[in-house]
């Protein structure tokens, strides 16, 4: 066999051997493919950052225009120490009206309120908490919840120190009274026909 076949052993000086086209341009597909795929994929975030922005609702607007306060005294306990360190709990009886304006700025978004509560908290105790009737409000509008009453008699722990705060408040007139909102509410918006918007948010 090596005596037939002596030039296999032999340097070769012939021109090179063209590689194949195929792999080449399958390549050169491939890579375009790529190239259309990740323009596009950019393209649809860059969309949707501008829609996100040019649709973003704006935050509602809640106000208590007015309140008006005409009974809040405590009724003291006899087991009342002025110990800092022990809470006792003393029944402390409230009259309290408030009128609340809600503003919704946003001109696409009209506002369902589907489940309310509107609360009154007085140093980190909640003395009384109302449902409120579900109701929707318009864009670029103003919601006037008025004359909210919370009136009755709550049972509130007390400290030395915080009652000494409270003497402090009676004579003053001013009460550090919260008040504490809860809306399951619905933004709803037509985008261009194509369909609508639902964004659901919970607000304390």
């Amino acid at each position: 066999m090596a005596d037939r076949q002596p030039y296999l052993n032999t340097n070769f000086y012939g021109p090179a051997v063209p590689p194949s086209t195929k792999a080449h341009r399958s390549r050169r597909i491939l890579c375009t493919i790529l190239k259309v795929a990740i323009s596009f994929i950019v393209g649809v975030g860059i969309l949707l950052l501008i829609l996100g922005f040019v649709y973003s609702p704006t935050k509602l607007e809640f106000n208590v225009s007015s309140a008006e306060l005409t009974q809040f005294n405590f009724t003291i306990n006899r087991n009342f120490t002025t110990n800092a360190n022990i809470r006792v709990g003393n029944p402390l009886s409230y009259k309290l009206g408030l009128n609340v304006t809600i503003r919704n700025p946003n001109k696409r978004y009209r506002v369902y309120y589907d489940i309310n509560q509107m609360g009154v908290v007085y140093k980190n105790q909640r003395l009384e908490t109302q449902w409120l009737p579900a109701f929707a409000q318009g864009t670029k509008s103003t919601v006037v919840l008025n004359s909210r009453k919370f009136e009755g008699q709550q049972l509130v722990l007390l400290g030395g120190d915080e009652f000494v705060e409270f003497n402090a408040e009676k004579s003053s007139g001013i009460y550090p009274i919260d008040v504490k909102f809860f809306f399951r509410l619905r933004m709803k918006s037509e985008i261009e026909s194509h369909g609508v918007l639902w964004i659901e948010g919970s607000f304390d």
